[in-house]
Formats: C-alpha cells, structure tokens, sequence
C-alpha cells in the first residue's frame, strides 16, 4: 500500500510537470510564431516598396489598410535599336561571357507586366524631350530567338520581348529598361478560419486570378480609425515634408502598423496568463522620389 501511494505521489507530480512543460511549450511556441509572421510582413512589404516611384504613379490606389502598386522586378538595356514600327524588342541574357550583367531580375517578366523604356526623344543631345515609355509585354522569348550587337559580349543570344502596341521610333540601343507588375496588399478576413490576415495578389502571377492570398497572420481585425487604435494593420503616407497626405504621387514616406495576437491562451512564466498581443512598426522611405 505504502509503495502504491508513493507511486502515485510520484506519478501525480510527473504529470503535473509535464502538462506545465507542454502549457510552456505550446504558448513559447505561440509567442515565436507570432513574432515571426510580424517581421516576415515586415520584409516583404519593405522590398517592395522601397523601389517605387511615386511621381511615376507606381502608386494605384492607396487606403489606411491597402495599396495598389507597381513594384520593380528587373532591369535590363536594350541590345539593338528597335526597327522602326516594330513592337519587338531585344535584351541582353543574364550572364554576358566576359561577366557583365546587363539584365537583372527578381523573377522573369510575365505577359501583363509592363516595360518602362527609356526615350530619347526626337532631339539626342538633350533632355527636354527625354521620357519613359510603358510597354505592355505580350510575350518573352527564350534566350536564342533575338541577336544583340557583338559589343555586348552575348555568349548566346537575347531575350526578344514582343510588346502589345508599336515601340517609339526615337528608342536607342542600350535604353535603360525597367520591368514593374501590378499588385495589391490588404488586410483581409479568410473564409475558411475568419482569422485576418496580410494579403496579397497578383493577377499577372496567377493567370488573371487577382484573388487575395495570406503571406502573413493571423492579426487583428480591421477596425476604423478614432478611438483606440487596435486595428490589425494601419497604413499612413506622408509627404517629404512628413505631412499625412492621400496623394498618391507625392508620398515620400509610408508607416505601416501591424497589430496581431496569439492563437491560443499563454501560460509561461514570467508572462500574464491570456493571449498574448503585440505589434510592429515599419517606416518604409521611398527611394524614387524624382
């Protein structure tokens, strides 16, 4: 009887450890994850936006809690002079034989994104009539379809890129390009947990399907402003003379603001017991104010 009762005494004591072990683990684990998904946003949302040009209208729309945007995602020159009337035309690979890299990018241009090719204009030797020009790209070839001159050291050939209309007939060999895509970040209520989340879309990646996906959460819900500010994500543009503004073509400044919370009650030591919030704060300076 005596070896049963300690027996017990010590069966009891183990359990209890180990459920306290297990509350300790699953709420640590909680508290990580949260954090982990505020400094994802976090980085995301600072790669793409630190690259836009206001001024250009890389901005679409813009809300206390979403944008449509313009993000870069490469860079290039164009290898030859386009012909004239033509909607072709070619860049360098991405890696020339003596080492230069002349074209750059994230991820490939799509159909549906948009090339911005810079235009000398009628006059060469001034910058009066100087411009970019937005190219909506049809279809990109394979490298070995578009010849580049011999300067640029191909060891094969070009990308050709067939835009949807007519380039300029004043585009030079070696304009400056630049590829951008149309996408959207918001703050979104899921249809299957009813949790809130960062979402974003991109119709161009998605074959026309601009439908919203979770890259981030779960946060808070979305709540008007006034009061007290417990909205899951809070999105303010500033001016260059730090003034909140809503126009969209002079923003120098975004803040960015996400509130989340953890999934399940905590009980850690050291810590109140419930769920557990907290928040993070991005200040995101655009680089192409001119």
């Amino acid at each position: 009887m005596l070896v049963l009762v300690l027996l017990s005494i010590v069966g009891g004591s183990l359990m209890s450890l180990l459920s306290k072990q297990q509350r300790f683990y699953r709420g640590t684990y909680d508290l990580i994850e949260l954090r982990s998904q505020l400094r994802q946003a976090e980085a995301v949302m600072s790669s793409d936006l630190r690259a836009l040009s206001t001024p250009g209208n890389d901005f679409q729309t813009i809300t206390d809690s979403s944008m449509d945007f313009r993000y870069t995602l490469g860079s290039s020159i164009s290898c030859t002079a386009p012909a004239p009337g033509t909607k072709v035309i070619i860049i360098p690979p991405t890696a020339a034989a003596n080492g230069n890299t002349l074209t750059n990018w994230l991820t490939g241009p799509l159909q549906g994104d948009t090339a911005w090719v810079f235009d000398e204009g009628a006059n060469a030797t001034a910058s009066s009539d100087d411009q970019w020009q937005p190219y909506e790209i049809r279809s990109i070839s394979l490298p070995g379809i578009g010849t580049c001159d011999a300067a640029y050291n191909a060891p094969s050939a070009g990308y050709t890129i067939t835009m949807t209309n007519s380039l300029s007939p004043t585009i030079l060999e070696g304009a400056a390009i630049r590829f951008v895509r149309q996408a959207h970040y918001s703050l979104y209520q899921s249809g299957n947990d009813k949790s809130w989340y960062l979402g974003y879309a991109c119709s161009v990646c998605n074959n026309g399907n601009a439908s919203v996906s979770p890259i981030a959460g779960p946060f808070m819900p979305y709540t008007d402003p006034g009061g007290t500010d417990i909205s899951g994500i809070r999105i303010t543009y500033f001016d260059s003379s730090g003034t909140a503004t809503t126009d969209k073509t002079k923003v120098a400044r975004v803040s960015v603001v996400l509130r989340g919370q953890t999934r399940n009650a905590l009980n850690v030591s050291g810590l109140k017991q419930g769920v557990y919030m907290d928040s993070i704060r991005m200040t995101i300076a655009l680089r192409n104010r001119s």
